[in-house]
């Protein structure tokens, strides 16, 4: 299979563990075009290493490192109950916090909540652990004669950035 196909697909999803972690059906199929950063690394690769006919199946598990990244400890933060805005937090509730370095909002996990101090995990829920999938192919679209991936683009507008002279080339997207 090429980078740049579109393609269509069902896949159950497992934890190292035997957990199900998500999965799509043929009712609601996931579908993403190759080389566009829509899937996770390791997922992707193991995709574009199939034949790419409808029908086809393939289990193959990813490792943490080419899935959601290592568990990082420094990704977890205690903040006292009186500087969380929303206050009434439950363990387990996603949320989304901002940044305090560019304000951003990212969904963190609340872990605990204890002495009115809030413990917050900002590590992906999938960090630290290896995933199984098991899939099938649906359809398979060739690339568009004019594909450019992610990757691509990202190198022009860093050579364009060099070009204009400094980090304005980021502002002509």
């Amino acid at each position: 299979m090429e980078i740049g196909s579109t393609v269509t697909l069902t896949y159950t999803g497992k934890t190292d563990d035997g957990e199900i972690f998500g999965y799509a059906d043929a009712d609601k199929p996931m579908k993403f075009q190759t080389g566009m950063d829509m899937a996770i690394d390791g997922f992707e690769r193991e995709i574009l290493a199939m034949e790419g006919k409808p029908g086809e199946k393939k289990t193959f598990t990813v490792d943490q490192y080419e899935a959601y990244g290592e568990y990082l400890d420094d990704f977890v933060q205690h903040v006292p109950m009186e500087q969380v805005p929303k206050g009434n937090v439950k363990v387990g509730q996603r949320i989304w916090m901002s940044s305090s370095e560019d304000g951003t909002p990212m969904p963190v996990t609340v872990k605990a909540v204890e002495d009115g101090i809030v413990m917050f995990d900002m590590n992906h829920p999938l960090a630290g652990r290896d995933l199984t999938f098991e899939v099938e192919l649906l359809e398979v679209e060739e690339p568009p004669e004019d594909f450019v991936s992610a990757k691509e683009k990202a190198e022009h507008m860093k050579q364009q950035s060099k070009l204009l002279g400094g980090m304005q080339g980021n502002d002509y997207r």
